[in-house]
């Protein structure tokens, strides 16, 4: 018996919210969020308002526990401070210039051989929709800078500049709140801006060895950057990172691996850049210091997607959310000396499940994959080794491997983040209590495992993209229940 299509089987419904309430006869979203005991009123009136709705506050699943320490077990004191960018999950990308060229000719040979002879799914169609959806952020113009935006203020005359200033040159006193009440701020504007989650880390002894090591403190008022010392300063003082959700799009990722990258991947990176830019300038508009470089990040965004609780450490050596799954492209970080309320770590019983499941590990066409059942903690001399990062107990990835794999042709792969089982359209309660499951009795692990795979989950379209009705494909291939 052939397995069911994975775009008949997103079990959410294609009525929305208002025409739901339409039918029940409640005249609008309005009167039927009135009937729940919600304050929906749109646009927000001031900041405190904006603090009052009710995206502010963190809302877990209630299958997901906040716990003092991450579910990966972490030795703060054998942690190794990675030197620079790209480092972004918990071990070291091992992957030098001459190792980029040699994958680099084979992807332009294969790009050629596809579009030549016509294979299915990497048409001209396909390779010039990855070019576009990675514009703004493969240009290097699009990066935003490491101290954020930087404009003169204009109050006289038409221009743009007049919207582009802080506090201190419109002679105002800058933006003050309490911890909790500037986080709560800060997650209604991630979701206008574009963040699907947002939490919060305190840099401190231990947390800054997850910041990149060109990246260095000094007694200084505010931060910036040295060119010639090859370095970014941040100044010794309280600071917080702000850790940012950006989704890519699920229903992409399902399609096939060319349009996991293009659809999906450089896509979710364009917005990242974007994303990162505003974040910075709604942060200056407050009073605020921020630091930042785009989606090359400031350190480790695995470390402070699991430290800030917005995801578990899986397997595959990235993070698992309990809502978007593993189909969101990165945690966007910034760094602020604007008080947060931390964020705790969770438990949803994700890194658990991972021992079991091993399926990202399966479908790994480079091998790349650990396939030991437990985690480990590294056994290895300094300079044995550079794939796996001291401090970690972990599967770690050989990056060489993946990486090689993913540059080496078109398309790039993701097949470890379309396959995850935690990767399900939220709108289906069997999801939540099969969560529920995974959360709380992981004896039914092995079980869940099977029947991801018997209702053909992670499977790929067959058919063309551009076979499909404009309709069938969510805006910005965001699925509204996941976004």
């Amino acid at each position: 018996m052939a397995k069911p299509n994975i775009r008949k089987m997103q079990y959410h419904s294609t009525v929305s919210r208002r025409d739901f309430m339409k039918f029940l006869g409640l005249g609008s979203v309005g009167m039927g969020a009135a009937a729940m005991g919600l304050d929906l009123k749109m646009p927000f009136a001031d900041l405190d308002d904006m603090k009052s709705s009710v995206f502010s506050d963190r809302k877990l699943p209630f299958w997901v526990r906040e716990v003092d320490e991450p579910t990966v077990e972490i030795n703060w004191d054998e942690m190794e401070v990675f030197p620079g960018a790209f480092n972004t999950m918990f071990n070291p990308m091992i992957f030098g210039m001459e190792d980029a060229q040699k994958v680099n000719k084979i992807r332009v040979d294969k790009v050629r051989s596809d579009i030549t002879n016509k294979t299915p799914g990497f048409s001209i169609q396909d390779h010039a929709l990855t070019s576009a959806s990675a514009y703004g952020w493969l240009d290097g113009k699009f990066a935003p800078p490491w101290t954020g935006p930087e404009h003169t203020m204009n109050l006289e005359g038409w221009g743009h500049t007049t919207c582009y200033t802080t506090p201190q040159e419109l002679g105002v006193p800058r933006y003050e709140g309490t911890p909790e009440e500037n986080s709560k701020m800060i997650r209604v504007a991630d979701r206008i801006m574009g963040a699907a989650d947002t939490g919060f880390v305190k840099l401190d002894e231990r947390t800054k060895k997850l910041i990149y090591g060109d990246i260095i403190f000094e007694d200084v008022d505010e931060g910036y950057e040295d060119p010639e010392r090859h370095v970014k300063v941040l100044p010794n003082k309280d600071l917080w990172v702000i850790c940012s959700v950006i989704p890519q799009s699920l229903t992409m990722g399902q399609y096939t691996d060319r349009m996991s990258w293009a659809g999906a991947n450089a896509y979710a990176y364009s917005r990242a850049n974007v994303y990162s830019s505003r974040i910075k300038m709604f942060l200056r508009g407050l009073g605020y210091q921020q630091y930042g470089s785009g989606t090359t990040g400031i350190g480790r965004a695995v470390g402070f997607g699991v430290m800030s609780g917005l995801a578990e450490y899986c397997r595959a050596s990235v993070m698992v959310s309990p809502q978007f799954g593993t189909s969101f492209r990165t945690v966007l970080l910034t760094v602020t000396d604007l008080p947060l309320a931390v964020t705790k770590p969770i438990d949803a019983g994700i890194t658990e499940f991972c021992k079991t499941c091993k399926k990202c590990a399966e479908e790994c066409p480079s091998g790349a994959i650990n396939m030991d059942t437990e985690p480990k903690w590294p056994d290895w001399a300094p300079g044995e080794k550079p794939n796996v990062s001291r401090g970690i107990k972990g599967w770690f990835l050989d990056t060489k491997k993946c990486l090689t794999q993913m540059f080496s042709g078109e398309p790039d792969c993701s097949r470890c983040q379309v396959v995850c089982p935690f990767n399900k359209y939220d709108s289906a309660v069997m999801h939540d209590l099969v969560k529920l499951s995974i959360s709380d009795a992981p004896a039914l692990n092995g079980v869940i495992r099977q029947l991801d795979d018997t209702f053909g989950y992670g499977k790929q379209e067959g058919t063309s993209l551009w076979d499909w009705d404009p309709k069938d494909i969510p805006l910005f291939g965001l699925d509204s229940s996941r976004s």
